[in-house]
């Protein structure tokens, strides 16, 4: 089932929501558990939400289905967000490091260059 250009601009927004609420988080120091709970299980939405989505919009009959905004905007940039940032690498089950900083700029830079 296609999304609607509002639909489409509504998950970018709320995926770009989750990894700048992670960032927040990790610029806070020191670390609190709460905090550290918080980011790693941000991190695990982001990393689900992002494999589940390249997974759904690569099958070829679902690709057949989706609009042209679909095909320009949300596909590729589901696919940036998922390869370039690097988020996949992240462990969420660690204790939330510098390192992590970079993926999550990534991903908000990713999902927000079409919410401008």
């Amino acid at each position: 089932m296609p999304m609607t250009r509002v639909e489409v601009l509504q998950r970018l927004q709320n995926i770009r929501s989750e990894a700048k609420r992670a960032l927040e988080l990790l610029q806070a120091q020191p670390l609190t558990m709460a905090a550290q709970t918080e980011i790693q299980s941000l991190v695990q939405w982001l990393k689900d939400e992002l494999h589940s989505e390249h997974k759904r919009i690569s099958a070829e009959r679902v690709q057949r289905t989706m609009t042209m905004f679909e095909l320009s905007v949300y596909s590729p940039t589901i696919q940036e967000a998922l390869t370039e940032s690097g988020i996949g690498q992240l462990k969420a089950d660690t204790t939330p490091t510098c390192t992590w900083f970079q993926p999550l700029e990534v991903v908000v830079d990713r999902a927000g260059k079409h919410l401008r």
